[in-house]
């Protein structure tokens, strides 16, 4: 009477088992890297002191990346993690000059290099930083590619050339065509992903409207007009996100002085900020720099 629920549950259990085993065959190539990757840059601020943290970690976190894109170089989201981790080492943990020089020009190579497998596997037959914003996303559903990834990927490429480009000064940058490219590369992660990380790539546009020289037939469509409410439309995707606040400051301050009260008001609000945990590093550098900006401002006017 029993040996037949005996023989379901066995067959069950069987199953059971072998969907497992599927499942885990069925992980993306480098998702266990990619998984040792996250943990490392979950311990990034370690060891910080007045503001940098060790390097151990992040270094950790870039090996662990670089070896899933050696197992997979299409893994999309190991690609725009080490980007992220490259930005980080660069700007927070490495002080020495010359290696921070090779962060930015090692991932100048892995944002190029993933743009164009990203292309070869999209099907254009171009770039996608060539077409229209709004026409990626059908074309990146079609295929089965995350938009997601594709957003981050784009917007972290746009953050390592503006990085690099602090190295040759903004009219370098123009000249090189850095711009432009910071240009394409920031519109496709705002249409594909607006509201990632509380709206950053409406504040890095703002930034580059606000601060990159306008050079006709190289930077064009810079526009002044624009930095105020592509800054202002960050702000309100999320007004408690410290970058959004101490980016507003500064581009009201630079490009619209009669608001300059409500400018020092952001800034006051950042000095005063206690970091959040999983962004102590990021937040104690914002929180410095409003420090000093109001330092700037009350030495030259009153508030």
């Amino acid at each position: 009477m029993t040996s037949r629920p005996q023989g379901r549950t066995v067959r069950r259990m069987a199953g059971v088992v072998l969907a497992a085993l599927v499942g885990f065959m069925a992980l993306p190539a480098g998702a266990d890297e990619v998984a040792r990757g996250d943990s490392e840059w979950t311990r990034r601020a370690e060891g910080e002191r007045d503001g940098s943290p060790k390097p151990d970690p992040i270094r950790a976190a870039i090996r662990f990346y670089e070896d899933a894109l050696r197992s997979d170089p299409e893994n999309l989201e190991a690609r725009w993690k080490l980007l992220r981790s490259l930005h980080f080492a660069g700007d927070f943990a490495i002080e020495d000059s010359k290696e921070t020089r090779r962060i930015f020009d090692r991932a100048k190579d892995v944002s190029e290099q993933g743009l164009e497998l990203l292309a070869d596997r999209a099907g254009f037959g171009v770039r996608l930083e060539q077409l229209e914003p709004a026409e990626i996303g059908p074309h990146l559903a079609a295929k089965g590619i995350p938009r997601s990834d594709v957003a981050r990927l784009y917007f972290w490429s746009a953050i390592n050339w503006g990085a690099w480009s602090r190295a040759v000064g903004l009219l370098g940058a123009v000249r090189n065509g850095v711009a432009n490219r910071l240009f394409r590369c920031t519109r496709i992660a705002m249409a594909l992903e607006p509201e990632y990380d509380g709206g950053a790539a409406f504040r890095l546009l703002g930034r580059l409207h606000a601060e990159l020289p306008r050079v006709p037939f190289v930077s064009g469509w810079v526009d002044r007009e624009q930095a105020i409410p592509l800054v202002e439309r960050a702000y309100a995707i999320a007004p408690e996100n410290p970058g959004n606040r101490l980016l507003l400051a500064l581009t009201l301050l630079d490009l619209a002085p009669e608001r300059r009260t409500e400018a020092l008001a952001l800034l006051e609000q950042v000095d005063q900020l206690t970091p959040r945990p999983s962004m102590q590093i990021e937040d104690l550098a914002m929180r410095v720099e409003a420090r000093d900006r109001l330092a700037t401002e009350r030495a030259g006017g009153t508030t």
